[in-house]
């Protein structure tokens, strides 16, 4: 009996043994280094180019300066219009006009009718029909008045929006700056600028010259195969490699996980989106630098 209590104790240790000595599992991932945000300056105005003021790799502040140009001529003229325009509610001022002329005039036949009625001598309805017709006056001028207010904010607000682009006070009834500056739209490093960017050039409406992003920190955005993804948790550490810096090795952490495949066809594998959070004060993580991901689990 002591002997078969011996040898079950011995294989129990030596199980142990074997369990603390097999390697934990490696999940190895291949993924791309991407900024946190990334935001381009759009131009608002088709404009011709007068100097860029921005490289690759520059700090910007929200608001800085990315390049000056000036308004293409029928831009200029489209724009000038508009300002001279201003919020337009000279039609509907007409009409308020109008109708407290009408108001008066029908003021003083409801008085007069009201007189009547009380000396016995006036019919009720006919004070009745004059009553109901100054209240829809003044029903029709407040409407108008509504109206004006809003135009006049709209075009107040879009009195603000131009004076940001050009970076002054503008008077509606003088003429435009000639030069109007596209600023940045978020603090962090200019990431391009694009080949077309450059003096004398003409920049389109709603193009994309220069683009900014946030690079401290980065993420690394990587596709987990649908075998691993439910072995891999928010908040999971991950040692991460990047071949471009010789194999330099990174912490990173787990920050969001993807609750649908990339890929939803039946027929091919499903892959889900991971996303690891890395710190990146010296600026050497660069966004599209390839990142090998390593959990051991």
């Amino acid at each position: 009996m002591h002997h078969t209590l011996r040898s079950g104790l011995l294989a129990v240790i030596m199980a142990l043994c074997f369990v603390q000595t097999v390697p934990a599992a490696e999940i190895r991932l291949t993924g791309k280094v991407v900024t946190t945000v990334t935001r381009a300056a759009p131009m608002p105005f088709n404009g011709i180019v007068d100097e860029v003021l921005v490289r690759p790799g520059d700090a910007v502040e929200q608001g800085a300066p990315l390049l000056r140009y000036h308004l293409q001529e029928e831009a200029a003229r489209m724009l000038q219009r508009e300002l001279i325009t201003g919020a337009a509610t000279e039609e509907e001022r007409g009409q308020i006009l109008s109708l407290r002329q009408q108001q008066t005039e029908i003021e003083a036949q409801r008085n007069k009718a009201r007189q009547l009625v009380a000396s016995g001598l006036g019919s009720r309805q006919a004070s009745s029909r004059l009553e109901a017709s100054y209240e829809s006056i003044q029903n029709r001028i407040e409407l108008l008045k509504i109206a004006i207010d809003k135009r006049e904010k709209t075009f107040a607000a879009r009195l603000k929006e131009l004076e940001g682009y050009f970076g002054q006070k503008l008077d509606p009834r003088g003429d435009l700056p000639e030069t109007l500056t596209l600023t940045s739209p978020i603090n962090g490093y200019v990431l391009a600028v694009t080949a077309e960017t450059s003096p004398g050039s003409l920049l389109s409406q709603g193009s994309m010259p220069v683009s900014v992003g946030q690079l401290n920190p980065v993420i690394i955005r990587v596709p987990v195969y649908e075998a691993d993804v439910n072995s891999i948790a928010v908040d999971d550490v991950a040692t991460v490699q990047i071949p471009s810096l010789k194999d330099k090795e990174f912490m990173a952490t787990v920050s969001e996980i993807s609750w649908a495949s990339t890929d939803m066809n039946v027929g091919n594998p499903s892959y889900y989106t991971v996303e690891l959070t890395v710190p990146n004060p010296t600026l050497e993580l660069k966004p599209g630098f390839k990142a090998i991901v390593l959990f051991n689990k």
